[in-house]
């Protein structure tokens, strides 16, 4: 990959992070409030922050395939195990709204992207403002 390749990819993925924590803060009225995790290109870890027992991924891309949702989901699930968090996949495709991915646990394992559901940003906003699902939803200590 050219340097200019990789500045555009890392520009569209700053902007698809900013693009998302503004809609879910729209869609919240302002009750969940996310942030982007600055220090995840030297440190690793989760795209976003403020939001404690979930590791965001989020996506923005042309395009997509089952095959990079599968790698964009072991990339979640990874991020979220080394913290101990629930993984979440966050992405939109061009001309296309968001889209959010989580594992509810039953029939699969976690790091086999079949047992994900995807729901748009809408109803997972609608999961946010519940503070039991949160925490339902927060992995076992």
């Amino acid at each position: 990959m050219s340097s200019d390749t990789g500045k555009k990819a890392c520009r569209k993925g700053k902007s698809g992070e900013r693009e998302f924590i503004r809609t879910v803060y729209r869609l919240t009225d302002g009750k969940v409030e996310l942030h982007r995790n600055l220090k995840q290109s030297r440190d690793g870890g989760d795209d976003l922050r403020g939001l404690k027992p979930f590791s965001f991924e989020i996506k923005r891309w042309a395009r997509t395939s089952d095959a990079l949702i599968r790698d964009w989901w072991t990339q979640a699930q990874r991020n979220a195990r080394l913290r101990n968090k629930t993984p979440v996949l966050a992405y939109r495709v061009d001309k296309q709204g968001w889209k959010v991915a989580m594992h509810p646990n039953h029939y699969f394992k976690e790091d086999d992207v079949r047992g994900c559901m995807t729901m748009d940003v809408e109803l997972f906003c609608q999961f946010l403002l519940d503070p039991t699902w949160v925490k339902d939803h927060a992995p076992a200590a």
